[in-house]
């Protein structure tokens, strides 16, 4: 093996690093708010598509259904979202942002771009941008269901 693949063998422990230290430097910034990236995750898929229901919340964030109701409990408590029943369906509840989670979310966007701002330290402009390119490729291969076509996204 090459010393160039022996680096390329070891993109998706990098990847998952990368992804852990910016879990926790975000998690650092934030533990005053009394926010895990999480929760701060649902608030802000939330801020994008609000009315989901909780089954389709979890599935877009990759998590188990009971693990994704304990983070809405937390911000239901808190004040930040409400469950309202589904009007076709008696058993689904859809989730709603409050009027209190809007400062909340600005305040976490920033802290988000700090994380961002710490972990891009040092790359130029250019390597940001193919960094970008890069792992929006890989999201989109791996997101491919098997026969389908592995042409590039627009």
């Amino acid at each position: 093996m090459t010393e160039s693949n022996a680096h390329i063998s070891q993109i998706g422990i990098l990847i998952a690093e990368a992804s852990r230290l910016m879990r926790r430097d975000f998690n650092r910034r934030a533990r005053d708010l009394g926010l895990s990236s999480a929760q701060w995750a649902v608030l802000s898929y939330l801020a994008r598509e609000e009315g989901l229901s909780q089954v389709a919340l979890a599935d877009s964030l990759d998590l188990q259904p009971i693990s994704l109701a304990r983070h809405i409990d937390r911000l239901e408590a808190r004040g930040c979202v409400v469950r309202r029943p589904d009007p076709n369906d008696r058993r689904v509840h859809r989730l709603f942002l409050t009027d209190e989670a809007h400062p909340l979310l600005q305040e976490l966007r920033t802290l988000g771009q700090q994380t961002r701002n710490h972990a891009l330290n040092g790359l130029s402009t250019e390597q940001q941008e193919a960094l970008y390119e890069a792992l929006t490729r890989i999201r989109h291969n791996l997101s491919q269901c098997g026969g389908e076509s592995q042409e590039t996204p627009q």
